[in-house]
């Protein structure tokens, strides 16, 4: 072989070495660009926000039968907590109400959610989280009065586990801790109702709805009077409310001037006072009814009662 044959054979071994090396390049690369891709898939970027669920919570409205009384919705604190394997993990506080509702995003759809309102001074939610209160005990918190008066306030909750990951818009409705009652005149003269009382009325209510009693055990009671300033003489909402209770020796009892005769209208109810409720007293000319108003969804279902006449003195 002379020297230029030997040139050549070099020639083609070079080329064949830097195919060789551009193909091995060409791969690892490849694996490279592979391996980030499936990375950035697998792993996204700290710019990409997971979904988390909202809750839209709002006061529970009346039906068409039972409008609102003027500041009955009025919410003026509101705050949540979330109970995570039994026991208090996270408390909301300072949330923000537009007047109707408000949006509370959650972390997780772990466990369950409560909301309370207008319980400010009342219930430390902070204090029961360092005490690591348990959901049980919770579910037995008693609210009492204040400064003398039943509070006006809503309670509501969720169980978070119950909803499918899908679904991001939790609606939550915040029930009243309260019974409504109004005065409904049904006579064919005249009538003009001076006082009401309800008798021996429960002082203090569960703060969520309890299936098994309507009231604390030896909760005291005591008569709740209502004399109007001026005599109502047509029908009128909210003249008295009350905490939800059960029933032991519940009286209602009205005095009435109707046409030209003082009388006193009054029943033992035999039923509970349910929270959440409106109660029309039907005042008649010889006797009064109680009449519990349902919405379809957000009213529970109560009952009828007759009261008898017994003449004033």
């Amino acid at each position: 072989m002379n020297v230029e044959q030997m040139i050549i054979k070099n020639k083609k071994c070079m080329r064949k070495m830097t195919n060789a090396k551009t193909v091995w390049m060409g791969s690892l690369l490849f694996g490279m660009f592979g391996t980030m891709a499936c990375a950035d898939s697998e792993h996204p970027g700290n710019e990409e926000t997971a979904v988390r669920p909202v809750v839209k919570a709002r006061v529970a409205g009346y039906d068409q039968l039972a409008d609102t009384v003027d500041g009955e919705d009025k919410v003026e604190h509101i705050q949540a907590c979330q109970f995570i394997g039994g026991t208090l993990a996270k408390v909301y506080d300072d949330l923000a109400f537009d007047g109707s509702a408000f949006n509370l995003q959650l972390t997780d759809y772990e466990g369950a959610l409560y909301v309370i309102a207008n319980t400010e001074g009342m219930i430390d939610l902070n204090a029961l989280h360092d005490r690591r209160i348990t959901e049980d005990e919770w579910k037995q918190t008693v609210l009492n009065l204040k400064e003398g008066k039943e509070v006006h306030f809503f309670s509501g909750s969720l169980s978070l586990d119950s909803f499918d990951k899908s679904q991001t818009e939790l609606p939550l409705s915040m029930k009243r801790g309260m019974a409504r009652f109004d005065i409904d005149l049904q006579t064919a003269g005249t009538a003009s109702v001076e006082s009401l009382i309800l008798k021996n009325v429960a002082r203090s209510v569960y703060l969520f709805a309890n299936p098994d009693a309507h009231s604390p055990t030896g909760v005291e009671r005591k008569d709740t009077t209502v004399v109007f300033s001026r005599p109502l003489t047509a029908n009128t909402p909210g003249v008295l409310y009350v905490y939800e209770q059960a029933n032991e020796g519940l009286e209602v009892s009205v005095t009435a001037v109707i046409d030209g005769e003082r009388k006193t209208l009054t029943k033992v109810l035999s039923e509970p006072v349910i929270r959440n409720t409106v109660n029309q007293i039907i005042v008649r000319k010889d006797y009064i009814s109680v009449n519990l108003n349902v919405s379809f969804d957000e009213w529970e279902p109560g009952n009828d009662t007759e009261l008898e006449a017994k003449h004033a003195s």
